[in-house]
């Protein structure tokens, strides 16, 4: 009979995905790890192989919650420039912030890893086709309500544009730059759309 795990494997990843996301992945060590988690490192390689594996696992839970916490309305029937416009409100809100200067995850990974680890490039990829595809919608849905007006070609653009302006603020937040430069960047691409 196997051992009974000492800790919730769930909020584990959780703490694990903050210390990740503050340090980014080779920064952070195991005694990091152990520290951020309250969980031993005996107690975590027996359900996680090593911390690529918790890494990989750090970034699912990270997926999930911003898809959940920021693109849920930009995937709603009803979504228009509207709920875009939130959205790059919420960014720069937290531009010269302690949570702003932690950046995204998936695009600090991004920019540390690249391709190097497969799986947090598959992660990476999946999430900016979230991100890509709920600017997709939200745009669409303007179209349809009549406060743009583009071809499909032109809305897939529009929407890659809107993926490189979010990640954008990510970066920039990361960077520490203030809020009034955020907000500078999101009002310069909101005027695209009259």
């Amino acid at each position: 009979m196997g051992r009974r795990l000492e800790f919730e494997p769930s909020e584990a990843i959780k703490r694990a995905m903050m210390v990740f996301w503050q340090k980014g992945y080779e920064r952070t060590s195991v005694t990091d790890i152990e520290s951020g988690t309250g969980v031993g490192r005996k107690s975590l390689y027996r359900t996680f192989r090593d911390k690529e594996d918790l890494f990989i696992a750090a970034l699912g839970n990270y997926r999930r919650f911003m898809a959940e916490e920021n693109l849920a309305p930009l995937l709603e029937a009803t979504a228009d420039l509207t709920d875009i416009d939130a959205l790059l409100s919420k960014l720069t809100n937290l531009g010269g912030t302690l949570e702003g200067s932690m950046g995204c995850l998936i695009c600090n990974t991004a920019v540390e890893l690249g391709k190097e680890m497969p799986e947090a490039a598959r992660h990476v990829e999946r999430y900016f086709g979230q991100i890509r595809a709920a600017m997709l919608n939200a745009l669409e849905g303007a179209a349809a309500k009549g406060q743009i007006v583009l071809t499909n070609e032109e809305l897939s653009q529009e929407a890659n544009f809107l993926l490189g302006v979010i990640q954008s603020l990510c970066v920039l937040g990361r960077a520490g730059s203030s809020r009034e430069t955020m907000e500078d960047v999101a009002r310069c691409a909101l005027k695209r759309f009259g």
